[in-house]
């Protein structure tokens, strides 16, 4: 099971993390009352459902982490003293748009793109779930969605 949570994922250290879920999983399934016919089948498809919920978070992370970088990151080839004036206006206005969040979804936004600390990480630390993380980190984008749109018009 591993081994194909390696190939799915690309990296063994992923499949390890995934295995572990997966062994916590059946740990705490509290089937003892149930009779399982195929348990071998059974442990299979928790550990593929483990890869594909996994997969799927991280593909999602990815278009957060895009929509971030279109959001924060403008190409731009010349600087001058107009485009400095304007980058600060705009960085203003990004602190204020980040001021008005909650504090808790502006905490752990900042600390998930700032600081690079894992959903999973951000879960313990504030007792909520990983897609409770994901949650807060859409809300904090999607109002910096909303700044980028005002300040595009």
């Amino acid at each position: 099971m591993q081994a194909a949570a390696k190939a799915r994922t690309g990296c063994s250290a992923t499949a390890e993390d995934l295995m572990q879920d997966t062994w916590l999983k059946l740990e705490n399934a509290g089937v003892e009352d149930s009779v399982i016919h195929n348990p071998a089948g059974f442990i299979t498809r928790v550990a593929q459902h483990a890869v594909t919920s996994h997969l799927r978070n991280q593909r999602r992370r990815n278009e957060i982490d895009g929509e971030l970088t279109e959001i924060l990151w403008e190409n731009c080839d010349l600087v001058s003293p107009e485009r400095a004036l304007i980058g600060r206006e705009n960085l203003k206005a990004v602190r204020k748009a980040l001021d008005e969040l909650p504090e808790k979804t502006r905490t752990i936004f900042l600390m998930n793109r700032i600081d690079g600390i894992s959903h999973r990480q951000l879960a313990e630390l504030h007792g909520i779930t990983s897609e409770a993380v994901y949650y807060h980190i859409r809300r904090a984008l999607e109002h910096l969605a909303d700044l980028r749109s005002e300040l595009s018009d």
